[in-house]
């Protein structure tokens, strides 16, 4: 039998194509995530702007009626850039999808437009009716949206994509920030968000073509209809967790207050995403890479050694930014939003406590789904949005601060369930690790107390605001990273992980 000499050749081939397309992912990875950061620095500029033009209940308005809004924006969108970007066939159908979407979107709009007749018959005036309408034109081209952004993504485009999303970002912001200084005020918030969903659709209609519309035949229909299904289901958990409390507050409360909690999520929000977004995506490569590994007898499963090592690091990461959130919250709130907004600091702080309680939820989904148990993900989120939305809708009647706590009651029991869901199904020791984090606990503590000791001279010597934070931020630093590292150097902590 002849040696086949053809062979090394075609490895070496494959393997350069693999390399080929390894570097691809991680170039359009790259894009994908400097468009997201720029994505957050464009809307966070436009939220601190309209904050410093717009009073409480005109922020309340608008961040209660754009709630409502994205409401129907996510079931007008259905899950139609996922089916593409699942299905082998998808592109197949891209004149059909694109029908579907225009349908969609389109009835959501009438919708929209039907809805905001009769509330503005009953409760708002004209100008906020017209406000109403000009929201539901949101609609069309979100839905519309999704086809070119699946298509996008499936052929691999994702450089591309990020430039066009990065590109109608800029253009929504100038628009809004050109409509403050205008005087638009809440007009130029909305206009400005809908110049980013066109351009959006423009932008793929340049990189991909036109998709002309065509009617989809009743097999497809149904098909794409009951994968959607799934999508909308997932996204309702979602956006009832991210908007119950700005529907609840302005629906139990006041506008006003409505406008002070969200300015507050939204603040919290910026610096949970600048741990969060690293933690998940670390998370994948350092469970992917540990589930690739062998069992050592002597060692220990390699994904639990790499959980008990992982998880104090990120709560040495995440203890720092949410105790100093809670420090410089006062500070930070005049600095962003001004005076007229001070009532936001004390739910700033809560509303922190809220998040480095749950903070171990960061690597519950690529943890269960390196397990092979991502089907526990759908009852988990299920239960942790429904206890989000019970105490916001249960204390939200009694004040803000009320239902501030009563999100972190509801994120203590997510904690508590996450780290269940992750020994019972990730197999990690939660013992071992509280164990390892102990020290870090300390210098948090140790930190917040040294602050709050020193907190008063930089208010005694009546600094300006921004130079009493950074005091705070330095001398906290100091104290935490000093603590830190001592605990480290004479306990050896975090190696009885590995």
């Amino acid at each position: 039998m002849k040696p086949d000499h053809k062979q090394p050749q075609a490895d070496t081939q494959s393997k350069s194509l693999l390399g080929l397309s390894f570097s691809s992912v991680l170039g359009g990875g790259m894009w994908v995530m400097l468009a997201r950061l720029l994505t957050q620095i464009a809307q966070l500029a436009a939220f601190i702007a309209a904050a410093r033009v717009l009073t409480p209940e005109e922020f309340g308005f608008f961040a209660f009626v754009s709630a409502i809004a994205f409401l129907f924006v996510v079931v007008s969108e259905g899950g139609w850039a996922e089916y593409i970007m699942r299905a082998d066939h998808g592109e197949q159908h891209l004149p059909q999808l694109a029908t579907i979407a225009l349908v969609s979107g389109c009835g959501f709009t009438l919708a929209g437009f039907s809805v905001s007749l009769i509330i503005g018959a009953l409760w708002f005036s004209a100008w906020q009716t017209w406000l109403f309408l000009l929201f539901s034109l949101w609609f069309i081209p979100a839905a519309l949206n999704t086809v070119y952004d699946g298509t996008l993504v499936h052929r691999n485009l994702l450089d591309r994509q990020a430039i066009i999303r990065m590109a109608a970002e800029a253009a929504g912001l100038v628009v809004t920030l050109i409509g403050l200084w205008a005087g638009w005020n809440i007009v130029a918030l909305v206009v400005g968000r809908l110049v980013t969903h066109f351009l959006a659709v423009a932008g793929g209609a340049i990189v991909i073509g036109w998709i002309a519309p065509a009617w989809p035949g009743r097999q497809l229909l149904g098909e794409v209809l009951h994968f959607a299904r799934y999508i909308v289901s997932v996204r309702f958990i979602v956006f009832g967790r991210s908007y119950s409390g700005t529907l609840a507050v302005g629906a139990l409360l006041s506008l006003a207050d409505a406008g002070y909690y969200r300015a507050a999520e939204r603040i919290v929000a910026a610096f949970s995403e600048l741990v969060g977004e690293p933690a998940r995506m670390l998370a994948w490569v350092i469970f992917r890479r540990a589930a690739g590994q062998s069992d050592n007898a002597r060692r220990g499963d390699p994904v639990s050694r790499a959980g008990n090592l992982f998880l104090p690091v990120l709560f040495a990461v995440a203890a720092p930014v949410y105790v100093g959130l809670i420090l410089v919250a006062p500070n930070l709130v005049d600095i962003a939003l001004g005076a007229t907004w001070a009532p936001v600091a004390l739910i700033v702080k809560i509303l922190a406590v809220r998040q480095l309680l749950s903070f171990q939820g960061y690597v519950t989904e690529p943890l269960l789904s390196v397990r092979g148990e991502v089907r526990r993900l759908w009852p988990l989120s299920l239960m942790i949005s429904i206890a989000s939305i019970g105490m916001m809708v249960v204390l939200a009647p009694f004040g803000l601060v009320y239902a501030a706590v009563g999100q972190c009651v509801a994120a203590g029991f997510a904690g508590i369930l996450a780290i269940w869901f992750q020994s019972r199904y990730g197999k990690l020791d939660w013992p071992r690790i509280t164990a390892n984090s102990g020290l870090i606990a300390l210098a948090a503590a140790v930190m917040f107390v040294g602050v709050s000791l020193l907190a008063h001279w930089p208010a005694e010597t009546r600094l300006p605001p921004y130079s009493q934070m950074a005091m705070q931020v330095l001398v906290g630093a100091t104290i935490y990273l000093s603590v830190l590292y001592a605990s480290w150097k004479w306990t050896g902590w975090l190696k009885s992980g590995l």
